[in-house]
């Protein structure tokens, strides 16, 4: 069973935690790992890390399990990539973006069990021609998965996320009552297969402060989100709400997983809880897919300060949920 990790933005500091991550997981786990992403500065990482891991070039995904080390499958774009860290580039972009793409095609056709994704830049994403909000909606568009969820893990906190990468102002908008129903439903059963947790208790955020006060302070907890919950009830998942976020949250432990309405309302608790050691899970997916709880970090790229406590969960996380996929 192999990982296959694609090690991010070239710029960021995606590459140096990869590294720090792996050279800190056991020797049975490294063997297991693919890497897509310049050869040339992860070999530039590695020396300046003391030289802990055994890199190896390798042409393609076949060749990747014959070698004895660490294999680095180069996207195109990579082979003479110089990086300028902390600047957001069309040529970085598009090495972390057909990065993700060996990855998702590698678990599409059996090559690796589950996808890590170090941090990419959404703008230079953007700029190399890959538009979508952001990774997760990338990988389910290459997956062709129509249902997936966006989850924040940090230890028993979990956290599913109905709108993800868009802005504030058009979340009440996006909101259905289908919408709302498959993310709790998608939720369910990751939280079952992935996180091991039986018959698991759910709870639903309200959009609005005080789940709108009985219609004071908008409609959407009336018309979409009490349905969905209702909905979900009647096939036969455990889950109540909507409760205020606000009182919601200081309570979590009663609870095995939260959907939240939108980005910010599920990150913040979940950071504020388990920064640096947070797992990025998308469930949905025909295969696990990880990712740490931070962005690219430019402003400390190159500087080897990077902290990988949340890489090397987002792996040791992928090879769990891989092994009961």
């Amino acid at each position: 069973m192999h990982i296959f990790i694609n090690c991010g933005d070239p710029n960021g500091i995606g590459p140096e935690v990869t590294l720090k991550a792996l050279a800190e997981l056991p020797q049975k786990k490294r063997s297991h790992t693919i890497l897509a992403g310049s050869y040339n500065v992860l070999q530039v990482i590695n020396k300046m890390l003391g030289e802990p891991l055994a890199l190896e070039r390798v042409e393609s995904l076949d060749d990747a399990k014959k070698v004895e080390g660490i294999p680095v499958l180069e996207p195109k774009g990579a082979l003479d990539f110089q990086p300028s860290y902390g600047l957001t580039a069309v040529d970085s972009g598009g090495i972390s973006g057909r990065g993700i793409v060996l990855g998702v095609a590698a678990c599409m056709n059996g090559g690796a069990a589950a996808l890590v994704t170090a941090p990419s830049s959404k703008e230079a994403l953007h700029l190399a021609g890959f538009h979508y909000p952001g990774q997760t909606e990338m990988i389910a568009s290459l997956c062709r998965a129509a249902r997936f969820i966006m989850i924040l893990a940090a230890g028993k906190l979990r956290v599913g996320i109905v709108t993800t990468h868009v802005a504030v102002r058009d979340v009440s908008e996006l909101l259905r009552r289908s919408l709302v129903r498959d993310k709790i439903s998608i939720l369910h059963e990751t939280v079952i297969n992935w996180f091991r947790v039986d018959n698991p208790r759910l709870a639903v955020t309200s959009l609005n402060p005080h789940a709108s006060e009985g219609g004071l302070f908008g409609w959407e907890e009336e018309e979409i989100i009490i349905p969905a919950i209702e909905d979900a009830r009647s096939n036969g998942v455990l889950v109540e709400g909507p409760f205020p976020a606000d009182t919601l949250f200081p309570r979590w432990k009663d609870f095995d997983a939260i959907l939240a309405m939108y980005h910010d309302q599920g990150m913040i608790p979940v950071k504020m809880a388990g920064f640096g050691r947070a797992v990025n899970a998308t469930g949905g997916l025909p295969f696990p897919r990880t990712s740490p709880d931070h962005g690219t970090a430019f402003d400390i790229a190159g500087k080897m300060i990077a902290d990988p406590g949340s890489m090397k969960c987002a792996i040791e996380a992928a090879f769990r949920f891989a092994g009961r996929h």
